[in-house]
């Protein structure tokens, strides 16, 4: 069972930067973390982890991970006073269904062709260049 440790991950820089999210709790089967940026707690990119047993007789077991990234803006209201508020948000979700019946090997390679699809350069170029197949 993972730890609630920090999580931490390389963006898509020419030259990667490495983003640190720190736990910030657990509600019932979703765990929470942040990448504290700045001292805007509204722009602060959240990932959220969640996994669910099988329901009802089932056998197939759901894990949902969620990355938000806000575009945070500094205005000047009529008023003269700065207004820091999200423009808006890059986001993605990613679910995994596990039959209960697989190997961990089984469920390792499902893990890996994933986060591989999301790399390979025809894939990438969709979310990338918002390019789609022709």
């Amino acid at each position: 069972m993972p730890s609630n440790a920090p999580i931490a991950i390389a963006d898509g820089a020419s030259t990667p930067v490495v983003h640190t999210y720190s736990p910030r709790g657990i509600d019932g089967r979703i765990a929470s973390f942040q990448e504290v940026t700045s001292g805007v707690p509204i722009g602060y990119p959240r990932i959220t982890v969640s996994s669910r047993e099988p329901v009802s007789g089932g056998s197939v077991y759901k894990v949902t991970y969620k990355l938000s990234v806000p575009k945070v803006i500094t205005t000047t209201d009529t008023s003269g006073k700065t207004v820091t508020s999200v423009n808006y948000t890059n986001s993605g979700e990613i679910t995994v269904l596990v039959a209960q019946a697989s190997t961990k090997q089984e469920r390792k390679d499902l893990r890996v062709l994933l986060a591989n699809l999301l790399l390979a350069t025809s894939t990438a170029s969709v979310v990338d260049d918002l390019e789609f197949f022709w």
